[in-house]
């Protein structure tokens, strides 16, 4: 088997980065020249990345993946850490969209953009539903109708809610009927022919991942922050729509919809397009809880 990590000595000057950004300790410095063991090693690639002589390849991932970052992003097209902080603080969610299409080129760098969010361990274990077929958004509606009425039965049925209670369940029971009218709002607005629950988006990001992979939550809400920052870069308007997972344990025929396998779960869905009115302010909130220790 060939070493994943090939060091050209004659580049090489042992100048100990990749040793130190390294979150495996797959290098050591052997009679003044470094040495890799990739027993851990998980590919993350940080040991090219962090290379300052191009000193290192690796041998199963692209070359052209490691394209030096000045040469695609100059220093001077950096946005400054006052930009980004404003650009980050403009975002908001999108609750009316625009019948203008999403380009290709920029769905294309949406998706691409995932599979450089951070995961846990590494295990770029997120997986993308893309849908823009109207004919798939309108099936969404109706079995996510379907759902809420299944839903509603069951909070409205005395008899079921005993046993719940029963089953240490009175905390969920509670959170439920409080968010009664949410649901009897949007089932109302689906009979009326409004969209309450992806507001007329035309492309819908639905993030799952294998149930007993490596924090697949955190990896799916990682990934889709990095496509919602992404998106509102290239002028589009996004909002989060945790409804369709919270449907989608309700109804089976939603993952099925989604060609989601049985051994995955829904944990992110992200719906997009170009918004129909801009936000001309920034929005006032709570200030954050925080201890300086």
């Amino acid at each position: 088997m060939k070493q994943k990590i090939l060091i050209l000595e004659d580049l090489c000057t042992v100048c100990g980065h990749c040793i130190e950004i390294c979150p495996r300790d797959s290098f050591q410095i052997v009679d003044e020249k470094l040495v890799f063991d990739g027993t851990f090693c998980h590919d993350c690639g940080h040991c090219i990345s962090i290379c300052p002589n191009q000193a290192l390849t690796h041998q199963y991932l692209p070359k052209e993946d490691f394209l030096l970052i000045s040469e695609s992003l100059p220093s001077s097209s950096f946005l400054s850490g006052e930009q980004m902080y404003f650009a980050l603080k403009a975002i908001r969610s999108t609750r009316a969209y625009s019948k203008k299409k999403v380009e290709k080129v920029i769905l294309s760098k949406l998706v691409d953009i995932i599979r450089f969010a951070p995961t846990g361990h590494h295990a770029q274990n997120v997986e993308l539903v893309v849908v823009q077929t109207e004919e798939i958004i309108e099936a969404l509606k109706r079995e996510s109708a379907k759902a809420i009425e299944k839903f509603l039965k069951f909070i409205n049925n005395p008899f079921l809610l005993f046993f719940a209670k029963l089953f240490s369940k009175g905390a969920q029971i509670k959170k439920a009927k409080q968010a009664k009218p949410r649901f009897t709002r949007m089932l109302n607005g689906f009979q009326e022919g409004k969209d309450y629950l992806f507001h007329g988006a035309p492309v819908i990001f639905v993030f799952h991942a294998k149930k007993n992979s490596t924090v697949p939550a955190d990896n799916c809400n990682q990934a889709a922050a990095y496509v919602r920052i992404v998106a509102h870069a290239f002028g589009l308007g996004s909002c989060f729509i945790g409804y369709l997972i919270h449907y989608a344990k309700y109804n089976k025929k939603i993952p099925e919809l989604l060609k989601i396998p049985p051994t995955n779960e829904i944990f992110q869905v992200l719906i997009l397009g170009y918004p129909k009115y801009r936000f001309k302010t920034f929005v006032s909130r709570k200030p954050s809880k925080v201890d300086f220790v």
